[in-house]
């Protein structure tokens, strides 16, 4: 008997074997009815900026997205802020600007984003323009090294699992506080690895977005180091490991389960959906071995009346 997809893939995840009960012979004559096939949907063909990754990454996490938590995850780390549509959001790490999109539809604020993968960012740049937003929710690519913003520009600053790919952190966290404006208020969620461990750990390997992607993964110490060293007040250092991994889970339930044009996609681009399973249990398993945390962090550049909330 063919196992359904779902099926397959939930295993496989759980790395569990899967156990089908014992088919009975039918008795008697006629046998049973054979179900109607179910309709077959087609899936529409890549547009010019897309990539097969692009559109997986999309139907697992969402429209938009390519890593979990969608819509809530990014406005929930924007909650500190007290947004409205006088300040303006730099995104550090906009991935295809479903983020950015949701900042400007929710408070009206003006969000630079900023993407360091080439075609995620162009991805990203399209689809702000076909939701009418290509000047409050621009995206553009970035290189680290070439990375100057103008001082004084930004009233807050979002930086959600992408610092991680960066080598000089500590340089980054400068440039944050340089082109923050005075109380301009800074949160970050990154990948970190466990204090004990060394940069180049074996067992930090194959966590990129791609097996062979470098990574620069902080220990929680230095990024509290690089806080305190800078003019900033770091008032939240938080693990929120087992709540990404419920939404990492959730996500591929979802994704699982939904059928229709999801499943279509499934089918005919398996090789990527394999990819995208494959990079999350990789990084699952480092969350559950200890050996990766997820952290939040959230800072107050010094300076000027403190604000009344304490996040």
């Amino acid at each position: 008997m063919k196992v359904p997809f779902r099926l397959r893939l939930r295993a496989w995840w759980e790395g569990e074997e899967i156990q089908l009960p014992e088919l009975a012979a039918p008795s008697g004559g006629g046998g049973p009815k054979l179900a109607a096939p179910p309709p077959q949907i087609t899936i529409p063909p890549l547009m010019p900026w897309e990539t097969e990754a692009i559109r997986i990454q999309e139907q697992v996490w969402g429209a938009g997205y390519y890593k979990p938590g969608g819509e809530e995850h990014i406005l929930g780390l924007a909650k500190p802020f007290g947004l409205n549509p006088s300040l303006t959001v730099m995104d550090f790490g906009a991935g295809l600007g479903g983020g950015t999109r949701a900042l400007v539809n929710e408070f009206g604020v003006w969000v630079n984003g900023v993407e360091p993968t080439a075609d995620i960012a162009k991805a990203g740049k399209e689809l702000s323009i076909k939701a009418g937003l290509e000047k409050k929710a621009d995206i553009v690519r970035y290189s680290p090294e070439g990375f100057e913003p103008k001082q004084g520009s930004t009233d807050c600053i979002l930086s959600s699992e992408t610092l991680y790919l960066v080598e000089d952190k500590a340089k980054i966290l400068k440039q944050f506080e340089w082109s923050l404006k005075p109380r301009g208020q800074v949160s970050i969620t990154d990948f970190v690895r466990n204090d004990a461990l060394e940069i180049g750990d074996q067992r930090l390997q194959g966590l990129g977005m791609s097996p062979s992607d470098q990574t620069f993964f902080a220990s929680g110490a230095e990024y509290v180091k690089w806080f305190r060293e800078l003019n900033f007040d770091l008032r939240v250092n938080e693990d929120i490991t087992d709540r990404y991994r419920k939404m990492i889970m959730d996500g591929w339930l979802e994704f699982t389960q939904a059928g229709g044009e999801k499943a279509a996609h499934a089918k005919a681009l398996p090789e990527e959906v394999v990819k995208e399973v494959q990079l999350w249990t990789r990084r699952v398993a480092a969350f559950d071995a200890g050996d990766v945390r997820v952290m939040r962090y959230y800072a107050i550049k010094l300076g000027g009346t403190k604000l009344m909330s304490n996040w």
